[in-house]
């Protein structure tokens, strides 16, 4: 099929599409965006890739890929879900009707998977709450020592069908308040990890770049993977996003808040994790469980500890469990709207099956200790999809928005003028242009990872 039918066909559907609810305002649709995606990635995910990729060098590299093609990208998928109107199978579904709904689908299966061990994680979030407030907190190998992950697990799965049964709203209402707060915590705890006697270390660790670093492919395979990963950006969630956006919204105004937003709580959780790290002589590539490893550590210590580590953990799991909400509805929109299914039965099917594909990672810290080639289940699962199969999507996704779907539409779905940054000068044209052209950048840093 030429492009010019492909681009004519897609107008005529997106045009008869019938309107869905949105959000009530642009301040409103950011706040719940940022819920969505900010969260573990940021204050589980990200320090302990840092501490694995060399601190600093990496901390750099992230921020670059974040603000460049992590904020390009992220325009781009929340863009082209306000175009179509729907979630990544009916936006694909609408680019290509032969091959579309197979990639559409290929993004829902992908986050369905990262959904699966995310979710483990933010039952070990809502384990400490627990502890916490019991009083009773206790260092990671203890926590782990028994059963309990897998049945927080089972319990946070349950908590996350209960949700999904009444829509956005919820997800908007928690945010406006508990995310501010959590950032302000995070923040104070930072600032105490700078009086810890690890802290000079920490900060030459993680604030000091290796020039030479920076010339290492793999390291910025990485740091994208990580930049995707924190924004949401090719798993098919800021499709479902942007879809319920307004018309008038500025996409580059509004990714652009999520973008430093999500940005600057990476950069506090590495300056409030990685002092404890050197204070007890923790070893930075410990692996996913890093931050839950150090924090207790440090609570110990603080002064009124207990009741910092009540606010501190019952807010993760707040902003662990948005992040949640957000990600699984992405996964029920296409379950209702594809194959027919009302929300109390979607919502189901999808909680049954990412937890079925979540137990393997929630025995991973347990006595059984499932591992794959020395490494826990749950890592290298993080790893294939969070550090792997996540960047292929998001590029593949992106070109295939900037390339196939119809250029003026497109343009008028991100909604911004041009602005000046310094020397830099970003445009609605420059970030179709980005979508375009990253494969072939990507692919040469591929072959120069596997290469060298």
């Amino acid at each position: 099929m030429k492009k010019p039918e492909i681009r004519s066909e897609i107008s005529e559907v997106v045009e008869s599409t019938p309107p869905r609810p949105v959000w009530t305002s642009q301040r409103a649709y950011i706040l719940a965006s940022i819920a969505g995606v900010v969260g573990l990635g940021n204050l589980w995910r990200f320090p302990y890739m840092t501490g694995e990729n060399g601190g600093g060098v990496f901390l750099l590299a992230y921020v670059i890929c974040a603000l460049t093609i992590g904020l390009s990208l992220h325009v781009l998928e929340t863009s082209a879900g306000k175009l179509a109107q729907g979630g990544p199978v009916g936006l694909f579904r609408r680019i290509n009707a032969r091959w579309g709904p197979w990639f559409g689908w290929f993004l829902v299966v992908l986050l369905t998977f990262i959904m699966s061990y995310y979710i483990v994680v933010s039952g070990w979030t809502l384990g400490y709450a627990v502890d916490s407030i019991r009083l009773d907190l206790k260092p990671f190998d203890e926590f782990t020592a028994g059963y309990a992950t897998l049945w927080f697990f089972l319990a946070t799965s349950a908590l996350v069908f209960l949700v999904l049964l009444r829509g956005i709203k919820g997800l908007e209402q928690t945010s406006k308040i508990l995310l501010p707060m959590l950032v302000v915590v995070v923040g104070g705890l930072a600032i105490y990890s700078q009086t810890l006697p690890g802290a000079s270390e920490a900060r030459q660790f993680y604030l000091s770049v290796d020039p030479e670093g920076l010339l290492q492919p793999r390291l910025w395979r990485m740091a994208a993977a990580q930049a995707f990963y924190s924004l949401g950006v090719g798993q098919g969630l800021l499709i479902a996003y942007g879809s319920y956006s307004p018309k008038h919204f500025n996409k580059v105004a509004s990714s652009s808040a999520v973008a430093a937003t999500n940005t600057s709580i990476c950069f506090l959780s590495g300056l409030m994790v990685f002092p404890i790290v050197f204070t007890f002589a923790i070893a930075p590539d410990t692996g996913s469980h890093l931050s839950f490893v150090a924090l207790p550590l440090m609570l110990d210590q603080l002064p009124g500890g207990q009741f910092v580590g009540i606010a501190f953990y019952v807010l993760l799991f707040v902003a662990a469990f948005t992040s949640c909400i957000g990600g699984m509805a992405a996964i029920l929109a296409p379950m209702k709207d594809q194959l027919r299914l009302s929300r109390r039965k979607a919502a189901a099917a999808v909680t049954v099956i990412t937890a079925a594909l979540g137990i393997p990672s929630a025995l991973s810290f347990t006595p059984v200790e499932l591992s794959v080639g020395g490494m826990p289940f749950l890592d290298a699962m993080d790893q294939l999809t969070g550090s792997g199969i996540v960047i292929v999507a998001g590029i593949a996704g992106a070109c295939l928005i900037s390339w196939l779907l119809p250029g003026q539409r497109l343009l008028e779905a991100i909604n911004s003028p041009t602005r000046r940054v310094g020397p830099i000068v970003v445009s609605a044209s420059w970030i179709v242009m980005v979508g375009r052209y990253l494969p072939i950048v990507a692919v040469i840093v591929m072959l120069t990872t596997y290469l060298i």
